[in-house]
């Protein structure tokens, strides 16, 4: 199977629709574990987080902040199917801090 660093391209043709018509997640998790994958790294933009976190298919979020501001306005962080408003928004837990070098490595959990 796929090692460390290895790219695996799966699509909505090769892996099935699934709702809304994007990418089958489930159809692509099997397959992806189907060739061995058992550990996946999500990078992509505030769709693919979202749809994941919508599903239940997320064990940990592990997020970087570095102290620095880039950009104008308001940038959306992820696009899940959440609410905008504070009593709708999805709640992780903290699960562990660490510095790396002069930026925050923060590991969350989704509550289940």
């Amino acid at each position: 199977g796929p090692g460390a660093g290895a790219c695996v391209v799966l699509t909505a043709d090769t892996v099935g629709r699934g709702r809304a018509g994007g990418v089958d997640l489930d159809g692509a998790l099997a397959a992806l574990y189907g060739r061995g994958v058992r550990s996946l790294m999500l990078e992509g933009g505030p769709r693919l987080a979202g749809a994941f976190l919508d599903a239940g298919l997320v064990d940990r979020v592990r997020a970087y902040l570095a102290p620095a501001l880039l950009g104008q306005g308001t940038a959306a962080v992820v696009t899940a199917s959440t609410g905008a408003s504070m009593d709708a928004i999805a709640r992780l837990e903290v699960d562990d801090v660490a510095r790396v070098g002069p930026d925050l490595r923060v590991d969350l959990l989704p509550r289940r």
